[in-house]
């Protein structure tokens, strides 16, 4: 007959203390680098928006325990939710294990119930799962080896300390197995077959091998926990509040600076990295080096300097670098670093290379955000030192004089709508919305030539819109994603005055800069309005009858997704239903389109900067927009226009057009499809 014993009797008790002392030494080791962790985030500036508590609890089942983003790439997703899950279900047996060393003879009082045996079946199956995750990682790391992971030892060390605690917890559960101790070991398959293999050991050496594999398994959870805080993988610990904790404002949102109380800022935007929040700065310690930001960044893919998880890690590092400055002695004020984080930390090419298409952050499994960040050195850059790049001065000096970065009069702003009929805001007529055309839609041609087409459909389907011709600004998307938050303040207030004067309640707009900029960020300048941007007005109409494109437009064509108008402000499908709406038009996807559609290279102020390094963002984009087959592209924005037509040209894709999705539907209405203007004309558009 087999001895039996219970847990506590197995293990033995001789040496008590010292598990006593190394638990307390562990966790003391633990608290005091996370305290001060916490310390250096405390640094940060204050000024976070939490609230809708609800909403991120949920966010937190679905995207950390869920962990739903992961599984944007299959295989990698299966890896790290294997390894995440096993290390939450084994988070119950190693707290016990350590309470088990703390009183000799203490077990899980639900084991001997169906909820025990539920969790001691999922433990033993886990523990296989692990191991084949790291088997995975093991694989990609020797063999494989994606471009877009770092190759350091750290890696091998995380991954050593987990398979530690895997294999050590059922070599343990095996030794009590085939020692005969008393336990519902008919849920623990993987462990009875270990079990399985000590048969015919005394039970002295299963008493000895269980004590070893016990002290393996803790040994392993105390170096982990102490090891962390100083690895890439601190976001055991961080990515729980990071996702908790993370951005639930609109995407295309940035915050407003607090111009009127400037004395009292430190800095203007971001100059030292404690000019940076504490969530800021929580997402540097958040980032586990996955490279999943680096794959779909336009800049990196080009060629650029500017790579997401190096500027992470960059700031990251010099955070922790700074931990002497900023962490004074008790009792004294915080301190703040001495170097400069654009200039001496960052490289201010990489700063004023992005393109604020924020693929990079809805790639991340645990939300860290970079535009905002870029956004707040460059307002340094710009406010505090008026150091930005040559080409962006003419662009601020036409929105500030003139209020369009062309430079161009804003007398003739409404010029492109002379006989059409459109009445004037300030004639103060009724109206259903205005047409708010923006600085592209009043000077570029082609933009001119969407603004026209969109006044045909509407009138055609009867709408009663107005404009404001002159009296419109730039809104100032441009000048506040190059960091001059000053100019975007000026032009944000002189349109606000002049919507809210004219009793402006709906708004409709071709261009998706403008679309986020009234929508999202006037509301800050008591500028609310309903917004909606010209596809999406027009898809509404054809799909209610009000609108019917009846005239046949035979081509073929691909569309391009503006970062603007798809992954900023999740619309996808309006522009799409007005093209599958024409006849005769086939449109042709893209391998990369939708949420994966990669950036033009004109957003965050770059449209007005010349692009001196790597190889040309909008080349790259249209090569892309060919595997299409179409050669053809149809697009809904002003910028994706101009760029994407600029790389046609520069490609030298014979008789290859870029045309607009509003241009097109109004090519399709046909000859007699327009209503009468006010003094009885048909409006001509040149389409």
């Amino acid at each position: 007959m087999p001895h039996h014993a219970t847990a506590g009797s197995f293990l033995g008790g001789s040496d008590t203390l010292w598990f006593v002392l190394l638990t307390i030494a562990a966790v003391a080791g633990v608290a005091w680098s996370l305290s001060q962790k916490l310390s250096l985030l405390l640094a940060g500036r204050k000024d976070v928006e939490l609230g809708r508590w609800n909403e991120r609890l949920r966010g937190v089942l679905v995207f950390f325990l869920g962990q739903r983003r992961m599984f944007l790439e299959p295989l990698p997703g299966i890896m790290h939710a294997l390894i995440f899950w096993g290390f939450l279900v084994f988070s119950i047996r190693s707290v016990s294990m350590v309470v088990e060393g703390l009183t000799r003879g203490w077990e899980l009082p639900f084991l001997h119930t169906p909820v025990g045996h539920a969790y001691l079946l999922t433990k033993d199956v886990f523990a296989v799962l692990v191991l084949i995750g790291i088997a995975i990682a093991t694989w990609r790391r020797l063999v494989t080896r994606p471009e877009r992971l770092e190759y350091s030892a750290d890696a091998w060390v995380i991954l050593g300390l987990i398979s530690a605690l895997m294999v050590s917890d059922v070599v343990a559960d095996g030794a009590r197995i085939g020692g005969g101790a008393p336990g519902p070991w008919a849920w623990t398959p993987v462990s009875a077959v270990v079990g399985g293999w000590f048969a015919g050991t005394s039970v002295g050496a299963l008493r000895t091998l269980y004590a070893a594999a016990w002290w393996v398994h803790l040994g392993a959870l105390y170096v982990f926990a102490n090891y962390l805080p100083y690895s890439k993988h601190f976001h055991v610990y961080t990515s729980l509040p990071n996702v908790l904790l993370r951005p639930l404002g609109e995407p295309g949102r940035l915050a407003k600076m607090d111009l009127e109380n400037i004395e009292e800022a430190s800095a203007l935007g971001a100059g030292k990295v404690t000019d940076l929040t504490w969530k800021q700065l929580l997402d540097l310690y958040t980032c586990t080096e996955c490279g999943r930001c680096t794959v779909v960044c336009p800049t990196t893919i080009t060629k650029k300097p500017l790579i997401p998880r190096n500027l992470t890690i960059s700031l990251r590092d010099h955070l922790n670098a700074s931990a002497g400055e900023i962490l004074r002695a008790p009792g004294e004020a915080r301190g703040t670093p001495t170097r400069e984080l654009a200039g001496d930390v960052i490289d201010p090419e990489v700063v004023w290379a992005c393109t604020t298409c924020r693929w990079c952050e809805e790639s991340c499994p645990l939300f860290i955000s970079y535009v905002d960040r870029i956004v707040e050195m460059r307002r340094h850059l710009v406010l505090e030192k008026a150091d930005f790049p040559a080409e962006a001065e003419p662009a601020f000096r036409g929105m500030e004089v003139n209020g369009n970065p062309w430079q161009l009069s804003g007398e003739t702003r409404g010029d492109w709508a002379k006989g059409l009929g459109v009445p004037l805001a300030s004639e103060g007529g009724d109206f259903e919305v205005l047409f708010w055309v923006g600085c592209a839609g009043s000077y570029d041609d082609a933009g001119k030539r969407t603004s026209q087409a969109l006044v045909k459909l509407l009138q055609a389907a009867g709408v009663r819109l107005a404009m404001l011709g002159a009296e419109e600004r730039c809104t100032g998307d441009a000048a506040r994603r190059l960091g001059n938050e000053y100019l975007f303040q000026v032009l944000a207030a002189a349109n606000v005055e002049t919507l809210n004067s004219r009793g402006v309640k709906k708004i409709v707009t071709n261009c998706p800069h403008c679309f986020n900029t009234l929508a999202h960020e006037y509301p800050d300048f008591a500028g609310n309005y309903k917004v909606v941007h010209g596809t999406q007005f027009v898809a509404e109409l054809v799909a209610s009858g009000r609108l019917k494109l009846t005239a046949e437009l035979r081509r073929d064509l691909t569309y391009h997704d503006p970062c603007y108008l798809g992954r900023t402000n999740r619309e996808y499908d309006a522009p799409r239903r007005i093209l599958e709406a024409i006849p005769g038009l086939a449109l042709k996807e893209a391998p990369l389109s939708r949420e994966k559609a990669m950036c033009c290279g004109a957003g965050g102020g770059r449209m007005w900067l010349e692009e001196k390094l790597g190889d040309r963002i909008n080349q790259t984009r249209v090569r892309q927009l060919q595997e299409s087959g179409a050669n053809d592209v149809a697009v809904a924005c002003p910028f994706c226009a101009v760029m994407v037509g600029n790389a046609q040209k520069e490609l030298g894709i014979e008789g290859a057009q870029t045309v607009d999705v509003i241009t097109l539907a109004a090519q399709a209405l046909g000859e007699d499809s327009s209503q009468p203007t006010a003094d009885g004309r048909r409006p001509k558009v040149d389409s």
